[in-house]
């Protein structure tokens, strides 16, 4: 229990600081008219209120979990559950079936659209590497198994 809750802490803070980044970025300093750093405090704004979520909803599910320890032993049980383990990677495979076709077609349009270069190349890259690493991951379990 204590790890769990000392881990929501860490995102719940560093987004709290992209936030305050963020707009310190946007309202004191106005000389940001370059075209690459534009997008730098909106980024930060995105990324500071996706790991502040994400922190807060992890403290808040702590403090509950503290309040009503029966229902934290049956969510661990629940999460070490091979059924739902099971489950939960049928999920992820289907999902990652899925994301290989429209990240494909994502690339095909990006390509009919005369995208970018770099940025469909970047695409490719991050596309080819997914495919790769699935595939390492695929013939060392072979090897286990």
């Amino acid at each position: 229990m204590k790890k769990r809750r000392n881990q929501g802490w860490v995102p719940f803070l560093l987004g709290l600081a992209l936030l305050l980044g963020a707009w310190l970025l946007l309202k004191l300093i106005p000389g940001l008219d370059a075209e690459h750093w534009r997008v730098v405090p909106f980024l930060a704004l995105g990324v500071g209120c996706g790991l502040f979520g994400s922190g807060a909803g992890e403290l808040l599910a702590a403090q509950a979990m503290k309040k009503h320890p029966e229902l934290q032993k049956q969510q661990e049980i629940n999460q070490k559950d091979e059924r739902n383990v099971a489950l939960g990677n049928a999920a992820k495979a289907r999902g990652y079936d899925l994301m290989t076709f429209a990240f494909g077609a994502m690339l095909l349009f990006s390509a009919l659209m005369e995208a970018d270069l770099l940025l469909t190349l970047v695409m490719v890259a991050v596309y080819l590497f997914i495919q790769f690493y699935t595939l390492w991951w695929r013939f060392k379990l072979e090897k286990e198994m």
